[in-house]
């Protein structure tokens, strides 16, 4: 592992945390530089995985390991996350080869959204 691209990668995931302003699971745990887990409360994960998707962004409702699966992460759960947020709670993984403007991009489809489901809740 490149340890200059590990730093570029934890940079962009740092960038996406602090630019979607939501909670992050395990923030204060060693983790990997490229994945994230954001809870956006009371939007369901799959919903945001779709709109994500659509958009082109590549996201999921789970662990690496349970790609595909609706149900709330058991990692979360086993962590001691509420069902109600596991289930609101995406997992972000850059690629090793993500652009520079990464997060930008995340941000502002992430941003985008939020606004469709926050009119649609209204």
């Amino acid at each position: 592992a490149d340890p200059a691209a590990a730093r570029r990668l934890a940079a962009l995931r740092d960038a996406i945390e602090a630019g979607a302003g939501l909670p992050v699971i395990g923030a204060g745990a060693p983790r990997l530089p490229n994945t994230s887990c954001l809870l956006l409360p009371g939007a369901p994960a799959e919903t945001q995985v779709i709109a994500l998707d659509l958009a082109g962004l590549r996201v999921s409702s789970g662990s690496a390991c349970s790609s595909g699966k609706v149900a709330a992460s058991h990692v979360l759960l086993a962590m001691g996350v509420a069902p109600e947020q596991a289930g609101c709670a995406i997992r972000v993984s850059l690629p090793w080869n993500a652009p520079d403007d990464a997060a930008e991009r995340f941000l502002e489809v992430h941003a985008a959204m939020r606004g469709r489901l926050a009119r649609r809740a209204a």
